[in-house]
């Protein structure tokens, strides 16, 4: 059996020795700096490695490996590579239907609009990440500069299809880690990418849940660990484009950072048109519906200021950044609220807390997990 040349050709040395070490292979330096990787009992399976890529044959040992390691894990020499090409990224992959290909190509306008969408919904499952609440008025600045830093890789054939990279980083883990890797489980103390790839994975698969049932309120009901109504409606906007029937999505997530057990390493959803916009748009609207009993206009001092941008750089943010105020009410007393505003707002937050003044702002109270108002609006400096 072999592999074809162009899946050979895209899998990087450094990357498989990575790979093969966080997925139980032990790993031994030979004396010509060759290394081989061993995995079993008794009689081991080997792979051997040149040390270094300026081989001769070393498209002959990376097949040989690759073949290796598609008989052991019982998986597609393409789903292997993909793999250990990932590494460092989470990937999500989106794949179109026949109907919107013509000759291995698709509609410019319908390729900007999946591009656009796709970073919106991870913006929108970031911002989720981040921050409680059922939606949003303005992305936080964390969020937008994490979609802003996946990269869109290579299309793949069959059919249309984009892949999107979420990088999570390098992660040498100990031996504790290598064995919990070994047995599938999740490691620890993910970084913010991991997590929000987990989140929309999890959201996926809720959102094809809902629709196989035709019931939207598993998707309203399991929010706080899935998709807001912002990414609802990014993805109602993806898959209603004329030429998108449906969209099966695949996430493959780094074998450095472990696999989630509830998702596995590859997990598959299908959002079909037909069935999936309406379900989607009623999980929005009604994510979005206001709590009128919840809304408040808040008064004190700025206790704290919570912002990823160093302090050279708060007159050129983007997004949202927190602020605590100390509130005061009759109804509850005293109470620190967190309050997210956007850059105009909390920068005249520093001024009044430089100067112990005092400001007003109005959105809806959560008591949820912390005091918070969401939606902050009519910001004033009193």
């Amino acid at each position: 059996m072999t592999a074809p040349v162009d899946i050979i050709e895209g899998v990087p040395l450094g990357s498989l020795k990575r790979y093969l070490a966080v997925t139980g292979w032990k790993r031994s330096v030979l004396r010509d700096g060759a290394v081989l990787f061993a995995k079993g009992d008794g009689d081991p399976v080997e792979i051997f490695l040149p040390g270094t890529q300026q081989v001769r044959d070393l498209r002959e040992r990376l097949t040989s490996a690759l073949v290796t390691l598609t008989d052991m894990e019982q998986r597609p020499f393409e789903t292997v590579a993909a793999a250990i090409r990932a590494i460092s990224f989470d990937l999500v992959r989106s794949r179109l239907p026949d109907s919107a290909i013509r000759q291995d190509t698709i509609r410019l306008g319908t390729a900007e609009t999946f591009i656009k969408r796709m970073h919106g919904t991870l913006e929108a499952s970031a911002h989720a990440e981040l921050h409680a609440g059922p939606f949003y008025q303005r992305v936080s600045s964390v969020a937008q500069r994490y979609a802003d830093d996946c990269r869109s890789g290579h299309t793949f054939r069959g059919s249309f299809g984009f892949t999107v990279e979420s990088p999570v980083g390098s992660r040498t883990p100990d031996d504790g880690d290598v064995q919990a890797l070994a047995m599938g489980e999740e490691l620890d103390a993910p970084p913010l990418e991991r997590r929000v790839v987990q989140r929309l994975a999890r959201g996926l698969r809720t959102v094809e849940a809902a629709i196989a049932k035709e019931d939207p309120t598993l998707i309203t009901q399991g929010y706080g660990t899935g998709l807001n109504a912002n990414a609802c409606e990014e993805l109602t906007a993806l898959v209603s484009e004329p030429q998108v029937s449906e969209v099966r999505f695949q996430i493959l997530f780094s074998p450095e950072w472990g696999v989630p057990a509830d998702l596995g390493d590859a997990p598959i959803m299908t959002i079909s048109q037909a069935r999936g916009v309406g379900i989607l748009q009623e999980a929005a609207k009604v994510l979005r519906a206001v709590d009128y009993d919840k809304r408040r206009t808040i008064m004190g001092k700025v206790r704290t200021l919570h912002s990823m941008e160093t302090p050279a750089d708060l007159y050129s943010i983007s997004g949202l950044q927190d602020v605590v105020v100390e509130w005061v009410s009759e109804e509850f007393g005293t109470r620190n609220v967190r309050v997210s505003l956007g850059p105009e707002e909390y920068l005249q937050a520093v001024e009044a807390h430089t100067e112990g003044r005092r400001i007003s702002v109005y959105g809806e109270l959560d008591q949820t997990r912390q005091w918070r108002l969401d939606n902050a609006r009519d910001f004033k400096l009193l």
